[in-house]
């Protein structure tokens, strides 16, 4: 469907997002001087790299990151004119660079309660203000996307409130992906073909990374995956998404919360587009009505089903209350305009 294809990433974008995503956690481990750390940091891109390279390869050709800062470069140079005068693509990679935390944990790499394996925030954000020229937009929205998403994630959740009282939002961004690291979550967005650790690293890797795999969803049109939030409107082209949020009201915490991003920082501040702003709002109702009636099937075996009612409730809620909000914003651009 038409709204979906908003939110998706062609294989040339998202290995770009991607490479440049590990451009990110390269810098961070140049810089690292605790030996110990470093070589933590090393593992875990290395079992990132892998995942994402996973999730990529859906053919029978193996898709590789760009590892060479130059090569990353050129390939945003023709990512950047390919998209020619439709520069969504392009707010949607900013956005998930900005928002991008490594280090969570994966099969093979996990971090213990006491450890602080964090990026160094003041390369990441030079490096994401030099990623933002190379994609031809304002490196403002850097901090207003991760602004607009620690606000979105305060109005949506009461739990993460208290956190972000005294957290920065990095480690909120960690606790969220955590609360996904379920094998079932992971091996859903993870692509077809793939078993075991394998599939939920990919799973895990594109989850942490910002994505869904779209091609275990059977999405037509060549689309690689799904970012932004968009993945909750894959709901309404066959995409299993209560499934997932019986398992991880999170999902929808994180998810809902970019769309509200989306909504203010893209759709109506950047691009204007008052007709896409209404598609959206249309689809959430869609979405939300489609799993309340799953919500409904799952309370006829109410006690078999207790946690995944639940989950999928609270989830709900969440999605509830970023329509809620999107409306809001929607109804204040046009007191503006």
């Amino acid at each position: 469907m038409d709204i979906l294809e908003q939110f998706g990433l062609n294989k040339d974008q998202a290995v770009l997002l991607f490479s440049m995503q590990r451009s990110l956690v390269q810098a961070d481990i140049e810089i690292e001087k605790n030996k110990s750390l470093k070589q933590k940091k090393v593992e875990w891109l290395l079992i990132w790299e892998n995942g994402i390279e996973d999730l990529l390869s859906q053919s029978s050709n193996r898709v590789t990151l760009i590892r060479e800062e130059l090569a990353v470069l050129e390939k945003c140079k023709d990512v950047v004119n390919n998209c020619e005068n439709v520069k969504t693509p392009l707010y949607l990679i900013l956005l998930e660079l900005s928002l991008f935390v490594p280090y969570f944990p994966m099969e093979g790499f996990k971090r213990k309660l006491y450890e602080r394996i964090l990026m160094n925030e003041k390369i990441a954000n030079y490096n994401l203000r030099r990623f933002s020229k190379f994609l031809d937009i304002d490196e403002e929205f850097i901090n207003r996307y991760k602004k607009s998403f620690k606000q979105s994630v305060r109005s949506l959740s009461g739990f993460y409130t208290k956190m972000l009282i005294g957290a920065g939002l990095g480690a909120v961004l960690i606790a969220i992906t955590a609360g996904l690291a379920t094998p079932f979550v992971a091996t859903t967005v993870a692509p077809a073909g793939l078993a075991g650790a394998a599939a939920i690293n990919a799973g895990l890797a594109a989850l942490g990374g910002g994505a869904i795999a779209a091609g275990g969803f059977g999405i037509a049109g060549g689309i690689s995956v799904i970012v932004g939030g968009g993945s909750i409107f894959g709901a309404l082209s066959g995409m299993a998404l209560g499934a997932m949020l019986e398992n991880s009201a999170d999902f929808a915490l994180r998810e809902g919360a970019k769309l509200e991003v989306i909504m203010r920082e893209i759709i109506l501040l950047a691009q204007r587009d008052i007709r896409f702003a209404q598609e959206m709002i249309k689809g959430q109702k869609e979405v939300i009505k489609k799993l309340e009636i799953e919500l409904t099937d799952l309370k006829f075996s109410e006690t078999e089903n207790k946690k995944q009612i639940k989950n999928l409730a609270k989830a709900i809620d969440y999605l509830r209350n970023s329509l809620k909000n999107s409306e809001k914003a929607l109804l204040e651009n046009a007191h503006t305009n």
